[in-house]
């Protein structure tokens, strides 16, 4: 090995080497001591000091840079310890001191990087090469060099390089590592997919939207890198009470000196004095935390979030996209003196410029006649296998077109208004309801279903039902929370009908219903009003307002939306409302973790402060139980990696 390798070598592993070149003076002086004669006590001496040199310069070191910008810290009570020893003749305390204090250090060190490494598997999920198609031929070249619209090309089994669109080929994709999806998800022709994921089965072909660092991957965990480097609300409190308690120790060291004239038993009550299993204690329990919560598909803003987190006790929920699955379709169509297929034209025209979602089915519905055809709130195909392709419509625009927030809009096409909304719109400007629409709307309503009016010239022509269908997990992720003492309630601007049909389907605990979005941040506020910790569950960009009042925003389905990722507090990357109970759980966990940290380190110094003033604890044995907390405490935080 030449000299380069060697200086190579001992960069990477230079404290690892302190500490064993410090255990082994260590070990050899204090052996030599029991050897008689003055030649064997004086080796013994000098090895010693080494041991406390070699070990202890870094420390010395560091406590000189703290002294020197006036903030007093564990290594400043560690080095003034050894220093005393030595000083008073008491060199195997001095060498074991500042050996168990480099060792703990080392293992702190090592047991904290893998601790923040948790996402490191995450990194290497990314390959490095990506396979594009350049000048009619297929090159292999580094995947942070692929521009944005060029094509590349993934086999099955192989990582996915970018983010892009699939434009050729299917496949079952692994989204796991981005999403903390469970099952392979179907991609096709048009399906977005993430830099980081595994194609499982057939040759995928992908338009890149981005690449190398502007990846949904990377920045995950540039958000998580954040948010674990962010302190925590108990972090902070424990670092403001350890900027005042490290002097307070070296005050009672000099005052228990000068009572008792006692050297050692001042020195031991610097060492044991060392808030060390104080300070490191939540930090590694939040980190630990967001890394689990990460690799499981939850984002977590960072440890104030996470800590607020473990104190819910109300979860407010979005409706449309949340408890159900966003996908928004026409069930049944029914004119009253007026065609069905006429009410459905009239609806779409007067919808054709509107950017809500009933009005995109709606709009779907018209151009494709074959899903206006319903039969009890279920589409049915009409077409069998030897019936021509469905025809698709071409409709006119409206001459103009107005909304009328939480109610609906109104539109003129061909000298006629158009208005397409809810009752409260039909109350608004005055037009009658007849009986029978009004009894198809109450009982399309009874069945969870959402009803609107068509109007033409001031005169109900007839109205349209659509239906949203419910996510399959959202009665089990409503009771789950219930078993956990969390209350439930919906929030939606669906009138009351609606909103008790789908409330009492799912088993949730209350609702709001007829709500329009600054109604929905009035709710939250209510509540909170009332002395609960409140959690939104919205999309990360619709209900903006109630999900910035509410203690804690969740953001569904966040993967590959920038906004979500970087504004809300909590983002689940996939549209899995089962992730909900799992981060408020392991937000629980965590908060309780914290505490069981600081209780222990607490406890560990207020026993060693007992056994220091009654004579039982020795300066390397204060010094011993001092790391073996510190070690403890890094453990118990660990766990949430497991979780």
């Amino acid at each position: 090995m030449d000299t380069k390798s060697v200086k190579q070598y001992y960069r990477q592993h230079r404290k690892a080497i302190i500490v064993a070149l410090s255990g082994l003076f260590y070990a050899g002086g204090w052996s030599i001591g029991y050897v008689p004669g003055p030649a064997f006590d004086t080796a013994s001496t000098a090895i010693l000091i080494l041991a406390a040199v070699v070990g202890g310069y870094d420390i010395a070191k560091t406590a000189y840079h703290e002294v020197k910008s006036r903030t007093l810290g564990v290594k400043t009570l560690v080095t003034l310890a050894a220093i005393g020893a030595i000083g008073i003749g008491s060199y195997w305390e001095a060498a074991a001191v500042v050996f168990l204090f480099a060792l703990g250090s080392y293992l702190e060190g090592r047991t904290m990087r893998k601790t923040r490494n948790a996402l490191e598997e995450l990194l290497e999920m990314t390959p490095d090469t990506a396979t594009v198609r350049r000048d009619g031929e297929q090159k292999e070249v580094p995947a942070r060099e692929v521009e944005e619209g060029e094509i590349v090309i993934v086999k099955p089994g192989e990582k996915i390089p970018v983010d892009g669109d699939v434009v050729d080929g299917e496949s079952a994709v692994n989204q796991a590592p981005v999403t903390g999806e469970s099952a392979p998800v179907h991609k096709a022709d048009g399906d977005e997919v993430y830099a980081g994921t595994i194609n499982q089965e057939g040759a995928i072909e992908i338009r890149t939207t981005g690449s190398g660092t502007d990846t949904t991957l990377q920045r995950i965990i540039q958000r998580v890198e954040e948010a674990q480097e962010a302190q925590s609300p108990t972090e902070s409190l424990i670092d403001r009470f350890a900027k005042y308690y490290t002097p307070a120790i070296i005050v009672l060291s000099i005052g228990a000196y000068a009572v008792t004239q006692n050297a050692i038993l001042s020195l031991t009550l610097l060492v044991i004095g060392c808030p060390g299993a104080l300070v490191i204690g939540p930090p590694v329990s939040i980190v630990s935390a967001i890394g689990n919560a990460a690799r499981n598909g939850v984002l977590m803003k960072g440890g104030e979030h996470l800590e607020q987190a473990g104190k819910i006790d109300l979860i407010a929920f979005d409706k449309t996209g949340t408890l159900t699955k966003g996908e928004t379709a026409v069930a049944d169509v029914e004119g009253f003196d007026t065609d069905d297929d006429e009410v459905l034209d009239l609806a779409a025209i007067a919808e054709m410029k509107s950017e809500h979602h009933l009005g995109d089915a709606i709009l779907n519905a018209a151009r494709n006649r074959q899903t206006a055809a319903t039969d009890g709130g279920t589409t049915v195909d009409q077409a069998d296998d030897e019936s021509p392709a469905t025809e698709t419509q071409s409709l006119p625009e409206p001459d103009d077109f107005d909304v009328v927030a939480g109610k609906g809009v109104v539109a003129h096409h061909d000298g006629r208004e158009i208005v397409v909304g809810n009752r409260a719109l039909l109350d608004e400007r005055g037009i009658d309801l007849p009986d029978d629409v009004a009894e198809y709307v109450r009982e399309r309503e009874e069945r969870g279903e959402t009803a609107i009016h068509v109007v033409l010239n001031g005169t109900v022509v007839g109205a349209i039902a659509l239906h949203d269908e419910l996510r399959e997990a959202a009665p089990g992720v409503i009771q789950e929370l219930q078993d956990a003492d969390i209350e439930t309630v919906m929030l939606t601007g669906d009138n009351e009908r609606v909103a008790a049909a789908v409330a009492d389907e799912i088993g949730i605990d209350d609702y709001r219903a007829e709500l329009l979005p600054e109604d929905k941040q009035d709710v939250v506020t209510e509540y909170q009003a009332d002395g609960h910790v409140v959690a939104m569950t919205g999309d990360g960009i619709n209900d903006a307002p109630a999900l910035a009042t509410a203690d804690v925003g969740i953001a569904m389905g966040a993967a590959g939306t920038d906004t979500a990722i970087e504004t809300a507090d909590i983002a689940l990357m996939a549209d899995d409302l089962e992730r909900i109970p799992y981060a408020v759980k392991l937000s629980k966990a965590t908060r309780w973790n914290v505490l069981e940290n600081v209780g222990l380190a607490l406890v560990v110094v207020t026993v060693l402060l007992g056994g220091v003033l009654t004579s039982y604890v020795t300066l390397a044995l204060g010094m011993l139980v001092h790391e073996a907390s510190v070690l403890a405490v890094i453990g118990n935080g660990m766990r949430l990696l497991r979780y």
